[in-house]
């Protein structure tokens, strides 16, 4: 599709440009400089996962980027508290952007709330893991220190932003890992490790409480009190039953990888009920994903994602208790649930659309897809036809 692109976009006088293409009767994208972009940044994401994947088969390595995933997190989120304790106006090295712009959820480094949301829920249950694994074992105090830290730091951040989606999700994870590690951790703790947990627990929440007072978190109650008048009105809807109208349209390979933006237009004038404003990404990855890559193309998406999600859950069901460390028995599943959470969000919002969510998402997938290997770390067999032969050799 890129490289048979059949024009490139001219934003500046909104005109399809025709670019002579060696395959004319075959399918092509609409702008071959986005197109080209895309592929590009397609093929660094699946080099990401099969690096990961590869990588992650030492342990060492997986504690390794265990830990990073976990610092850098924390870092985002205290970027986005501090600039909701100062009061800032935009992200702290950005200008001031004009009022018509209507730059006003930004969180961190992040333009817009929602994707600020959707990483910040990518990250804090790897963090929470972090936590877990601290106390479970014999961790040095600043170790545990500086988990927990960071932990409150994501989760407050997540408290902090004015996602509601946000919120939602990062609700429902919190209930899955506590329903999931809950029980488990209560049964190795002792009744004294027990009282330090619920006292950890309750400086925890106190802990939230203040920076929740610091970082102005009635304005994400504010937009909870107005949900009942905000979300009927809301456009994100409008323009998605436009890209449910242009369905028929995409075919089996769509218009071309990362071109919504230049062909939304066309598609908003001829649904009769045009949305205002500038669609730069639909609030709803699947069906931008559909239009853009077709049928085919997005099938193959679905695949990798949703695929690489099935093999985690089914490697963690089949070879978890009896091969794998400790350190993978608690990071699986919180990656598979970041991934659940993520995918769920992308309904109301385009996270899969942002390169940095791209390229925690691409990690994930690659601990995901690598897990069915996992069992070879401990030198069991897999299958029972290994172990016959074992037996008989």
């Amino acid at each position: 599709m890129a490289l048979n692109a059949k024009s490139i976009y001219d934003s500046e006088f909104s005109f399809f440009v025709l670019l002579p293409n060696f395959a004319p009767p075959l399918a092509g994208s609409v702008d071959y400089a986005i197109s080209s972009a895309w592929m590009i940044r397609g093929a660094l994401l699946l080099g990401t996962i099969l690096f990961v994947s590869d990588s992650a088969q030492s342990s060492r390595w997986l504690l390794r980027l265990w830990y990073v995933i976990g610092l850098v997190g924390g870092s985002i989120a205290l970027l986005g508290l501090l600039q909701k304790a100062t009061g800032a106006q935009m992200i702290f090295w950005e200008p001031a952007a004009p009022p018509e712009f209507g730059v006003t959820t930004f969180f961190a480094t992040y333009f817009y709330h929602g994707n600020a949301g959707a990483f910040l829920n990518l990250v804090w249950p790897l963090s929470a893991g972090l936590v877990i694994r601290a106390f479970t074992r014999a961790s040095h105090p600043g170790m545990r220190a500086l988990w927990v830290t960071i932990f409150i730091l994501t989760v407050a951040g997540v408290l902090a932003n004015t996602s509601r989606m946000a919120q939602f999700v990062a609700l429902l994870l919190m209930v899955v890992i506590g329903l999931h590690f809950g029980p488990a951790l209560l049964r190795k703790l002792s009744g004294g490790q027990k009282s330090v947990v619920v006292a950890g627990a309750l400086a925890i929440t106190l802990a939230l409480i203040a920076l929740a007072q610091a970082t102005h978190l009635e304005q994400p109650l504010n937009r909870w009190q107005s949900v009942g008048e905000r979300i009927p009105t809301d456009a994100r809807w409008q323009a998605s039953r436009v890209a449910l109208g242009a369905l028929s349209g995409a075919g089996l390979l769509g218009s071309g990888p990362g071109t919504f933006r230049v062909v939304f237009p066309a598609y908003n004038i001829r649904s009769g009920h045009p949305v205002p404003g500038t669609w730069r990404f639909l609030h709803e990855d699947y069906l931008q994903t559909v239009l853009e890559w077709g049928w085919l193309g997005s099938s193959l998406w679905g695949f990798l994602f949703f695929g690489g999600l099935a093999v985690g859950i089914q490697s963690y069901n089949r070879y978890a208790r009896r091969d794998w460390m400790p350190r993978r028995r608690m990071l699986q599943p919180l990656a598979s649930l970041a991934l659940a959470g993520v995918a769920l969000h992308a309904l109301i919002d385009f996270p899969f659309q942002i390169e940095s969510i791209q390229l925690y998402v691409a990690t994930y997938l690659g601990l995901c897809w690598g897990s069915s290997l996992w069992y070879q770390q401990s030198g069991l067999p897999r299958h029972s036809s290994e172990v016959a032969i074992i037996e008989h050799s």
